[in-house]
Parts: structure tokens; C-alpha cells; sequence
């Protein structure tokens, strides 16, 4: 089995803590009917590397997917679905701003038929939160994004939430905790608020104009949506994914357990042969870079040594953990305390998964 990743690089504006890659699209159709073109010949370049793949995932990110119109991304899709071997049963995950989920997108959507699960940032459920995140929408949005989704027959759908920044309340994060509850989200991605280079927090807390919070306040909050969202039946299967039963996501759990990946458009990620490999993080030389007939702009090979690290990396992050037999010589009796084995898998307790990377990394050979 494989996955596919599509990245679509366009955004209306940067969000404050943001460091993928995105563009402002604006009203140029010549820009987005060039980039449609790329990605096309993208899919039929790389399609030959996964001939013998049935694709059981296939994921539209970005960026902000729901910017194109819903025949743009149908028309990447059929190319996809005419070059590669789909599963019957695939999952195809489309991300979508709360501020476009308008009941034309969602009849749209729904009509066209190849999308069964969609992905929004609600990121916060106060206009004041929303506002301090830069986010281009309200409560208002999320409120009738859940509405649409019931409407249209979406019944498999993730929101995401950030926590960890100087105004939210611990009272807040209850409020919206049991508000997903009580609304029976089947997933939910709870992120803390990483800061990085180059990004607008970057430069808000290089004046001084925010402040990063100490480890014990995420550690409070990180404490408080696992205990809420556990208490309600969520599976806390990954650091930051909790899911209903039978709603976790296939194509982020491919990812946790090295099944092979192309990724199309720019500065898109691929594994597949024990190598990894990326495009271009810039949209015209990524232009360029399908126009030569290049499939990537870098590979990089995987050593037995990387191999080993990335499986400890990315096993350590799930709740299942890693099978103690496979890892023979694994030391992990510095960090014993932030640990469980349970039926030969060695497994983060949740103080462990919070202080995750650099336990992580002092593990590494």
C-alpha cells in the first residue's frame, strides 16, 4: 500500500505561527491555471515509481486546498485516479478553512464525489484566540462548518486546535474541549504553539509583542485535553491525534509506519525505496523544475543508521509504541521514568510524550 500527498500552496494570507510553505494567490487565474498544468505533469512523471502500489490515501494540503475552485481539484484527482492504482476503500482527505464552508463549496464537494474526509483548522473557539492566532475567520465559521458537514453527509472529519499561547485560559480549553465532545468530532488534532524562524511570531517576539509560555503551562494543558478528551472515549493514539474509534487517520498513520509516499507540488516530500526525496520549495522554480522533467530537486539515500533513528522517532510519537524485540540494544534506562512496556512494546507515558524530542534524539544511535 502507499499514499499520495498534494500540496497546494496558495493562501489568502500567512497565519502568525506558520512556516509551511504558501503564497497569496490572489485573482491571478493565469498563476492557477499554471500550477494545475505543473502538478498534472507531476502525477504522470512520478506515476511509473509506485506502478506496483495500490494508493490507499490520498491527501490535498497545503496552504489552503479549499482557496481552488472544487473543479480545479477535481480535474488533479481524475489525473491521479488515471495514473495510479486506487484502493476501493481509499481514504481522500481534503483540508478546508472554516471561512470556506459555504453551502455551495460543501454541495460542490459532495456532488463531484471523491472526497470523504475533510480536515479544518478551527485552531481556537474565541474570536480572541482566533484574532491572536491570525486566523481569517470567526466562531461563527466553525459553528456553521459543523452544520454543513452534517448536512452534506460528512461524517469523517478532523479539526485542529492550537494550545499553549499567553491568552488561553485553562477555563477556555476546558469550554472547547467538551464542546467537541458534546458535538462528537471523530478526530482531533491538538497542537501546542511552536514558534519558528521566519514566521510572524518569529518576528512579534523578537519586539517583545508576545511572549512563549514555560513548559508548565503546556504541560498543563496538554494534561487537561488528554484527560477530557479520554474521559469522552478519544483514543490518544499519537502525541498530538485523538480519534473516535474507527476514525483515525489513515494517510498521518502511513506516515508513523514507513508505508511508501509521493508527494506533488512544491516543496512536497516523497519516501519510497529507503530514500527521501523533495521538490522545490519555491513555486517558479518548482515551475522550472517540472518543466525539465526533474521528479525531485533532492533525494538523499537512508542509511541503516537513519532508518533505525526515523523508527524510534516515529514509533515513539504513538500510543502503540516500539516492539522491544526489533530494538535489541535500545537503552532507555536514563528516561526510565517517563516510560511503560506493555506486551513487548515500549511505549512514552504522557509527561514522556510531552518532553518526547529530546528524549527522542538522546536516544538515537
Amino acid at each position: 500500500m502507499s499514499g499520495l500527498y498534494v500540496h497546494i500552496p496558495f493562501c489568502v494570507r500567512k497565519c502568525g505561527y506558520c512556516d509551511f510553505y504558501s503564497v497569496k494567490l490572489g485573482k491571478d487565474t493565469h498563476l492557477l491555471s499554471l500550477f494545475t498544468e505543473k502538478i498534472i505533469n507531476e502525477i504522470l512523471l512520478k506515476s511509473y515509481l509506485f506502478d506496483k502500489e495500490t494508493v490507499e490515501t490520498v491527501y490535498f494540503g497545503g496552504g489552503t486546498p479549499s482557496i481552488l475552485p472544487v473543479k480545479t481539484l477535481e480535474t488533479i484527482f481524475s489525473a491521479i485516479a488515471k495514473n495510479f492504482s486506487l484502493a476501493k476503500t481509499i481514504e481522500c482527505t481534503l483540508e478546508i478553512n472554516p471561512e470556506h464552508a459555504t453551502n455551495e463549496y460543501f454541495k460542490e464537494l459532495k456532488a463531484a464525489g471523491f472526497v470523504n474526509r475533510l480536515s479544518t483548522g478551527f485552531q481556537a473557539m474565541d474570536d480572541d484566540g482566533l484574532k491572536y492566532l491570525g486566523r481569517n475567520h470567526s466562531v461563527t465559521d466553525n459553528y456553521r462548518y459543523l452544520d454543513l458537514c452534517r448536512k452534506y453527509g460528512f461524517d469523517n472529519f478532523s479539526v485542529d486546535y492550537i494550545f499553549g499561547y499567553e491568552t488561553l485560559t485553562e477555563k477556555e480549553v476546558e469550554k472547547s474541549m467538551n464542546f467537541f465532545c458534546d458535538e462528537k468530532i471523530p478526530h482531533i488534532s491538538a497542537y501546542s504553539l511552536g514558534i519558528e524562524d521566519n514566521t510572524p511570531f518569529a518576528l512579534k517576539l523578537q519586539k517583545g509583542l508576545i511572549h512563549k509560555m514555560d513548559d508548565e503551562f503546556f504541560l498543563r494543558q496538554f494534561s487537561l485535553i488528554h484527560s477530557i478528551l479520554e474521559s469522552y472515549g478519544y483514543n490518544h493514539y499519537e502525541i498530538s491525534n485523538y480519534s473516535l474509534p474507527g476514525k483515525h487517520s489513515r494517510h498521518n498513520s502511513n506516515y508513523w509506519n514507513f508505508v511508501p509516499y509521493l508527494g506533488f507540488g512544491p516543496s512536497a516530500h516523497s519516501y519510497y525505496d529507503d530514500s527521501r526525496s523533495w521538490n522545490s520549495r519555491r513555486l517558479q522554480e518548482y515551475f522550472f523544475q517540472i518543466g525539465e522533467g526533474r521528479l525531485f530537486e533532492e533525494r538523499e539515500i537512508l542509511t541503516k543508521t537513519d532508518i533505525y533513528n526515523e523508527k524510534i522517532m516515529l514509533g515513539l510519537r504513538t500510543k502503540k509504541g516500539l516492539k522491544l524485540s526489533e530494538f535489541p540494544k535500545l537503552d532507555y534506562s536514563e528516561f526510565k521514568e517517563y516510560f511503560t512496556v506493555e506486551d513487548g512494546y515500549l511505549k512514552l507515558n504522557l509527561k514522556g510524550w510531552f518532553i518526547s524530542d529530546y528524549i527522542i534524539s538522546e536516544m538515537f544511535e
